[in-house]
């Protein structure tokens, strides 16, 4: 690799050299901002007398290829979108050049030609073009450049960018004073041009270490990149066009780079259940199933790529409508209908079952059918959503050991739905399911569209209506005015007011009309009669009772709410299988506790385990051998020795396949090569130990839990080396002083917690300051939380947990308490501390979100005078959607509504329409007031955004601030 500083003239005017863009980068995807930011940068340093701009760096390969005309090519790795984007800016300079030679004097147009910035003029067919763009791109910079040279070529629009940017550069030259100044900075740009050989360097690291400013790669990008760019020029064209641009074909060409991530993100999740994967993990993951499973040696990338777009089409049918079976079709758009994205995975594990035979037909309409039967039912009851992510992983990989058995797999995923009862996976009964119904807010609801519109065709199987293109909205039977009404009010009877707050919104009362303005307020009989819409001429099976009543009343819209819901129990059936088939398919639970709370040392006393003993295990296909030292420690074959059966296995792993993996030592060690393994064994001395202290067997296993934990040892360092814990609590220092973290385990009153505890009460005081983010930052940890003050000098904020602390749950405790910590550390960095008298500073500094943390236009609403561990759900997102003074225009431009409280965020909603406040149809409103109506945002969107700290981007009077382009 050499790197030197040159000017990128230079670069673009270098003799018999043309820059070539490999297949595997992205296309090209700069818009206004970065063109922008370029211009501005290349405008002021051309009106300096003199000095120098660096706009970053470009990475090239030298391959060595030579053209027949003697022009080597150059394959650029980093940098192309810049390089294309001056390209454009120097392609609109020669044409202005051109048409207006007296405004700019520095260059001329044949200057332009002949100097080779955007052509080598005498050379013919692909060596013509200084710059060679991948993808679509090609074509559209080609013509651009052949219409420079020659006006009668018409310009192929296929590059909407390319074409977009041009114009925007030639508006900006000519609404520039001295456009004179925007060559002269042109010629002042500087870069680090970095040189690799080909088979020397590893283009792929050297890529993934620089690219850092510009337009943020996306993962697809990265993949594209990495599965590509290792390959020879004539392999990777090959592999580009028969995998890879059909990967892109099936997602589709036009959406691809949108919709990769969160494929590549699903796919992942099903090879790997049941661990569920967050987007930040992707690429990594991505890149070790790649080289665990040697799909990086030679030939074997293809196989992968066959996987990948075999399940790509999976993801299409899914959420595309790509499906070509009908029946099937029409399931997945109800299922996709319903908006929750984590079930994708699970779907495509479906698919794949039924391609490779194990699903029939039947089997697999069916499991669809009991899926959006599960996801409803639940949005109906309002269960909350958030568990579902790890559920529905844990779903796939239990299904996959059913199938693999020779089980049945469409009975064994009832079973496990059924099995979820009285749990917060459950699918709610029968009876929950119609109640909800009867009696919810059906208008409000996100759904309710949804629910109408599919009862109807439940009545039209064969020939279903088509409600999707906007004629259908719900109409409100009794009229949301109805109070106003003299008519309404005697026909509701002497409890009108009663009657209308019970039902106004609720299912009995609502129902389809293409021609709501019409009926809009009027009196029963009108609604009836009216020549346009009206209920007479109806020809809606969910509304046929209202041909012949001649009173609308709370009688009549509770029989008809009685009568769609019973509907609904047909249409979202809950599956029927006895109770002893639900209980075969339910995990076993050990009857033990687990076995992480006993020393190694311990063990071996009781076991009659002595020194010298040999402790065998597999790696592949050998045997490695360890033994017990004198004291009690395991010694390795390079002679290192670890304390416990974890850092022994985690170092024998490292030794024989170079890689640190995370292991349970006491399942991977066996004593003996025929023995039993330290985990049973463990297991047979805990239960053979009469009264055995818990305390300590506790904080034994804790701390070995601990030590597996990456986030927590990072954190905290690692405990496993702790001495014998007695007590009911544990400390953990913060690294400053005044200051530390506990966990509690009291096993009498059934509880644990975490805490800070403060030596320093002018630390705590700071902290209470900020009383209401920190209870932010910790209402999930679901404990009590509280401020107190045990003597003069200490204080403590702490959140207690009323849990069952038998062994047998210690799994999850332990869970909960490496959670609780991790939150205190974090509640810890918003100390503030004195640092030699300089004043106060955010300790750790808290990281505070900016415009660049949002991918999507959003709008951040801050709320106050709440207290948010008395709100629910609805009252919270009542209070954000709001009544707000916005710019309709710009709020509109809005995607997701973030509510902050505390300089936090607290919830995340994506926004389906803004209207004016206290009223249902949008409209424009008097008085400048909105409020959005909306629905939470996915779990993924949530977890990224909840919590995060925007007190920068929130700091003035003003509740709204745009984020993200909105």
């Amino acid at each position: 690799m050499n790197a030197i500083p040159q000017s990128i003239v230079s670069l673009l005017t270098f003799a018999n050299q043309r820059m070539v863009i490999p297949v595997y980068q992205r296309a090209y995807s700069w818009d206004e901002e970065q063109c922008r930011q370029l211009w501005d940068d290349v405008v002021a340093v051309g009106r300096r007398s003199s000095g120098t701009h660096f706009t970053g760096s470009v990475v090239r390969v030298l391959g060595g290829e030579f053209s027949a005309s003697g022009v080597n090519k150059l394959l650029i790795i980093d940098g192309q979108q810049r390089i294309t984007t001056l390209s454009l800016l120097i392609i609109a300079m020669a044409e202005f050049a051109r048409e207006h030679p007296d405004k700019l004097t520095h260059v001329s147009y044949d200057e332009i030609i002949d100097s080779g910035y955007l052509v080598l003029k005498y050379k013919k067919g692909e060596d013509h073009y200084r710059l060679t763009l991948s993808q679509g791109d090609e074509k559209t910079l080609c013509s651009v450049v052949d219409h420079l040279e020659n006006p009668d070529i018409e310009v192929v629009n296929e590059s909407h960018r390319i074409v977009d940017n041009l114009a925007l550069f030639r508006t900006w030259l000519s609404n520039i004073d001295d456009p004179n100044v925007v060559w002269d900075g042109i010629q002042r740009l500087e870069i680090v041009d970095i040189t690799l050989s080909q088979g020397q360097d590893n283009p792929q690291l050297i890529f993934e270490s620089m690219n850092s400013t510009g337009k943020d790669l996306s993962t697809a990008d990265l993949v594209r990149n990495f599965v590509l760019m290792g390959l020879p020029m004539d392999e990777q064209e090959d592999i580009y066009a028969n995998y890879w641009r059909k990967i892109e074909e099936t997602l589709g060409a036009d959406s691809y780079d949108e919709v990769f991530d969160e494929f590549l993100r699903n796919w992942l999740t099903v090879i790997n259940a049941p661990t569920s994967i967050v987007a930040r993990d992707v690429y990594r993951l991505f890149k070790r199933h790649v080289m665990d499973n040697g799909y990086d040696k030679p030939g074997q990338m293809t196989e992968l790529l066959k996987e990948i777009r075999r399940y790509a089409g999976h993801y299409a049918c899914i959420t595309a409508g790509a499906c070509e079976d009908k029946e099937l079709r029409v399931l997945l758009a109800r299922i996709h209908a319903l908006d929750v994205s984590v079930v994708n995975p699970l779907l495509m594990s479906f698919f794949e079952d039924y391609i490779s035979g194990s699903l029939s037909h039947d089997d697999l309409a069916s499991m669809l059918r009991t899926t959006e039967s599960y996801l409803f039912r639940r949005s109906v009851c309002d269960v909350a959503t958030n568990s579902l992510n790890k559920f529905f992983s844990s779903v796939i990989a239990r299904l996959n050991a059913v199938r693999d058995d020779g089980g049945i797999i469409r009975e064994a995923y009832e079973a496990i739905l059924l099995g979820e009862e009285g749990t917060a996976r459950r699918m709610p009964s029968d009876a929950e399911f119609e109640r909800a119904l009867r009696t919810r807010d059906c208008y409000a609801f996100k759904r309710g569209f949804y629910l109408l519109t599919t009862l109807e065709n439940s009545w039209h199987a064969k020939d279903p209506m088509d409600f999707s293109g906007g004629t259908f909205s719900i109409e409100h039977i009794m009229p949301q005015n109805a109070l106003n009404s003299a008519e309404w009010r005697e026909m509701l009877g002497d409890d009108c007011e009663r009657v209308y707050e019970e039902l106004i919104n609720t299912l009995g009362n609502l129902t389809l009309t293409a021609y709501n303005p019409e009926l809009s307020d009027a009196p029963f009989a009108e609604k009836k009669a009216h020549l346009k819409g009206g209920f007479d001429q109806d020809y809606l099976v969910i509304s046929k009772e209202l041909h012949d009543l001649e009173k609308w009343n709370e009688g009549a819209i509770c029989t008809r709410a009685k009568r769609l819901a019973e509907r609904a129990l047909e249409v979202w059936p809950f599956p029927e299988l006895s109770a002893d088939v639900v209980a075969s398919y339910k995990p076993i639970k050990k009857a033990t506790p687990t076995m992480k709370s006993m020393t190694f040392r311990a063990v071996c006393t009781m076991a009659k385990i002595v020194p010298g003993t040999e402790l065998v295990a597999s790696e592949g296909d050998r045997a490695v051998v360890a033994t017990v030292t004198d004291d009690y420690g395991i010694r390795l074959f390079n002679g290192d020795v670890l304390e416990s059966p974890s850092r022994a296995a985690e170092r024998m792993k490292e030794l024989v396949t170079g890689k640190r993996i995370s292991t349970n030592g006491w399942k991977y060690w066996s004593v003996g090569e025929t023995g039993s393994s330290l985990y049973d064994i463990r297991a047979k001395c805990l239960v053979e130990t009469p009264n055995p202290d818990l305390k300590s067997l506790f904080w034994d296993g804790f701390y070995d839990y601990c030590a597996e934990r990456q986030d927590f040892v990072s954190a905290y360092a690692d405990p496993s080396g702790r001495a014998e814990n007695n007590g009911w609590y544990a400390t953990f220092g913060l690294g400053m002083r005044g200051v530390h973290a506990t966990a509690y385990f009291v096993q009498r009153d059934g509880w644990v917690g975490v805490n800070l505890w403060f030596t320093d009460a002018s630390l705590y005081e700071g902290l209470v300051a900020r009383g209401e983010e920190v209870e932010v930052l910790l209402a999930d940890l679901g404990g009590k939380i509280s401020w107190r003050e045990p003597s003069e000098k200490t204080r403590e904020l702490q959140v207690r947990l009323d849990a069952d602390v038998s062994p047998g749950r210690w799994d999850e405790v332990y869970a909960w308490l490496v959670t609780g910590l991790l939150r205190m550390r974090t509640v810890a960095k918003m100390l503030r501390v004195e640092r030699d008298g300089v004043g106060a500073e955010y300790y750790g500094h808290v990281k505070q979100l900016g415009e660049s943390d949002f991918d999507e236009p959003g709008i951040l609403i801050k709320i106050s005078n709440v207290n948010l561990s008395e709100m629910s759900a609805q009252e919270l997102y009542d209070r954000v959607r709001g009544n707000w003074r916005v710019g309709l225009t710009r709020a509109r431009n809005a995607k997701l509504a973030f509510g902050v409280c505390g300089g936090r965020i607290v919830e995340v909603y994506r926004i389906d329409e803004w209207l004016p406040a206290g009223q249902d149809e949008a409209s424009e409103s008097g008085d400048g007031r909105y409020q959005f109506v909306g629905h939470l945002a996915d779990d993924e969107l949530r977890e990224r955004y909840k919590g995060q700290a925007v007190a920068s981007l929130c700091s003035g009077q003003n509740p709204i601030r745009y984020v993200g382009g909105a």
